[in-house]
């Protein structure tokens, strides 16, 4: 699984993906709307981990274009945001989940998890063709049942 984490405060956005990658998901962190939404551009993420009040672009602002395009990207808000309004208005943007801060790392990657396997049924189809092997769900290819190196853009 990989994870895009918009937060503005370096020291917990790095603690965030120290935390998930001892759980074996890749985090990249956007410490503002801007990086984030560059990176949403040029990266394939399963998962957006959005704070609402970021520089640039609001976590809101991001939001609404990872809906738009269309893509089924889970989003979950992780903000200091914590009253029912909030938590609403969150949803009405497509937030799938909503977790306030402060969180223990132990339930953002329980949420995490649940995301992703919710999102596991809309996995695009395993192709095979003369003897190559394409996965885009798990970004591997095979050739003749050889794994084939290719780095994170290609």
């Amino acid at each position: 699984m990989r994870v895009l984490i918009v937060e503005d405060e370096p020291y917990l956005a790095e603690a965030i993906r120290d935390g998930l990658r001892l759980e074996a998901i890749a985090a990249d962190i956007a410490g503002d709307g801007d990086t984030a939404l560059e990176l949403l551009s040029i990266n394939a993420y399963d998962i957006a981990v959005l704070d609402r009040d970021v520089p640039g672009p609001s976590g809101d602002e991001i939001a609404k274009r990872i809906v738009a395009s269309g893509s089924g990207m889970p989003i979950l808000m992780l903000t200091a945001a914590d009253r029912l309004d909030d938590k609403a208005s969150g949803f009405e943007l497509g937030a799938d989940d909503y977790l306030t801060k402060p969180f223990e790392l132990r339930e953002l990657v329980m949420r995490l998890r649940a995301l992703d396997r919710r999102r596991a049924h809309s996995r695009p189809p395993v192709r095979e063709i003369a003897g190559l092997r394409l996965d885009p769900f798990r970004r591997e290819v095979y050739r003749d049942g050889r794994y084939v190196a290719l780095t994170r853009k290609q």
